[in-house]
């Protein structure tokens, strides 16, 4: 018995009732539920969307708002969060998540779970390629601050710690249902304490491949993603001193295949328009702040990777959620870092940049090592 959930807010209508008649027409399922955001304007119409498919493929099509469960900003987690207590409630045996705006999704994204959980695995997370210039987030601050917090893990090598594409176990479901860490995050830094408490249960995690990539809408200038970025830096501050996924061969990865020519030439974001956003000089709060950090200071159009590699663990050590001038400093940091690699390594061809941006993840993990973890 599997259900479908599809966290949303505002998005694209069509894309929806696309991705809701996919999953009903799924023999493994038997309900979808949309959750949307409470102050999402879309509800309604989503909801008149999913009556009609309910009574066309005699599945339970449910739309419903979030659920005020977290202490942070209400979002993406409150969401997640209301569906997955609901699912232990009711026992489902497998609950998948997809975001609601996957233009590209298909039954094939259900199935791929689905076999994978009939191997057994209790966790099955998407992983898919991505172009060159995205999932920044990802890249830049997410992965090698696992690898920074949790070397010789397997949290710096999964491909998509940021995916809200997985499928979860009903014992998954239960431990995050009653696991207050994971409640409390109710914004965008949902996924990645979701990504690390079930790495740490020691189910092991299955990553199933989908060749096309997800296809979604891409951003104008990265400040389309400023709060996204902030809230999942502190998720991965948050999860210092945290304890270490058990050892052993906790992960399994579905071999990749050739990357779509398409994906290899799209630009996932306005470098015009985002050089703009960070044109203005730092105020005296911010440039104090810049100045205080290893790798600050001036000249941030040099950016490169080590550099960055003094940035980033400070930033993890120091910065504060919801302090304005960190804020800014931190946006204008993580800008430049983007900036500097789409500019350096980008131009010389798709594989050679997610092969440096790779190099990266294992630089962190390497000076982790050298320091001891922490």
């Amino acid at each position: 018995m599997s259900l479908v959930v599809f966290p949303f807010k505002s998005e694209e209508l069509a894309v929806v009732a696309t991705n809701l008649a996919i999953a009903a027409r799924n023999d493994n399922v038997r309900e979808i539920w949309a959750v949307a955001a409470e102050d999402d304007v879309t509800m309604a119409q989503v909801a008149t969307v999913a009556a009609t498919i309910s009574a066309a493929e005699a599945k339970a099509v449910r739309v419903f708002p979030e659920e005020r469960i977290g202490v942070l900003r209400p979002g993406k987690g409150d969401a997640m969060n209301t569906a997955i207590a609901r699912s232990a409630e009711r026992g489902f045996q497998r609950t998948h998540f997809y975001d609601a705006d996957i233009t590209n999704f298909d039954s094939g994204w259900i199935d791929g779970a689905e076999s994978a959980a009939d191997r057994g695995h209790q966790v099955v997370r998407h992983r898919f390629p991505r172009a060159a210039t995205d999932a920044m987030i990802t890249w830049m601050i997410t992965r090698p601050g696992l690898a920074t917090a949790f070397p010789g893990t397997l949290l710096p090598r999964l491909g998509q710690p940021l995916g809200g594409e997985m499928l979860l176990g009903e014992e998954a479901v239960t431990a995050l249902a009653e696991d207050p860490f994971v409640r409390n995050r109710s914004d965008w830094g949902i996924d990645t304490v979701i990504t690390h408490a079930t790495a740490t249960m020691g189910a092991g995690v299955f990553e199933h491949y989908v060749p096309d990539g997800k296809r979604h809408a891409l951003y104008g200038s990265l400040t389309d993603i400023r709060q996204m970025l902030l809230e999942c830096l502190d998720a991965v501050a948050s999860l210092r001193g945290r304890r270490r996924p058990p050892p052993g061969p906790t992960l399994a990865s579905e071999p990749g295949s050739p990357v779509p020519d398409d994906l290899k030439l799209t630009k996932a974001y306005d470098l015009d328009a985002t050089r703009r956003a960070i044109s203005d000089p730092p105020g005296p709060d911010e440039r104090a702040i810049l100045d205080a950090l290893p790798g600050g200071g001036d000249d941030l159009e040099e950016m490169d990777e080590e550099r960055w590699s003094l940035v980033l663990p400070a930033l993890i050590e120091r910065f504060t959620l919801g302090d304005e001038p960190w804020e800014s400093a931190v946006f204008r940091l993580w800008t430049h870092r983007v900036i500097h690699y789409t500019i350096e390594h980008v131009p010389m061809g798709y594989d050679h940049a997610v092969e440096y941006l790779e190099t990266t993840i294992r630089r962190f993990e390497a000076i982790a090592n050298e320091d001891g973890g922490s």
